[in-house]
């Protein structure tokens, strides 16, 4: 470990490197403190109420006539604001791992990322996503 790490981690004091070891890339004095931090987090108002039932998805032999549409790279939130903004949309799921992909009937496949919600209407029919997806069903 390098003198600035130890410095940073309060090993050693700063007085005891040379000026020349004490140069600190912008990197790291980035990361010495953030003043992101201080800035309030903004939320999205929800207007409707949502049950979350974990580690599902719609399951891949399912009917999917009922899909509404896609949305890629999205918070949950956002997942939920968008949801409560459409009547026509009664449950999603939220792709919470790194990937998921699901197989149709024919022999092809849909490709999820994290941050991706898929919107539905109609009753949903849930296929285990253990660590993939969530569903959640408007209220």
């Amino acid at each position: 470990m390098n003198k600035i790490a130890l410095c940073v981690l309060g090993l050693i004091p700063f007085a005891s490197m040379t000026a020349e070891e004490a140069q600190i890339p912008e990197v790291a004095q980035r990361m010495i403190y953030d003043k992101a931090s201080e800035i309030p987090e903004v939320t999205i108002p929800v207007s409707a109420s949502f049950n979350k039932i974990p580690n599902v998805a719609q399951y891949k032999f399912s009917d999917w006539s009922g899909v509404v549409g896609i949305a890629r790279s999205i918070s949950r939130s956002e997942a939920m604001w968008i949801a409560s903004q459409n009547p026509e949309i009664t449950f999603f799921f939220y792709t919470k791992g790194y990937q998921m992909v699901l197989e149709t009937q024919d022999g092809e496949y849909r490709v999820f990322h994290y941050g991706d919600a898929v919107f539905f209407k109609g009753e949903p029919w849930w296929g285990e996503a253990h660590g993939l997806a969530d569903g959640y069903i408007k209220q």
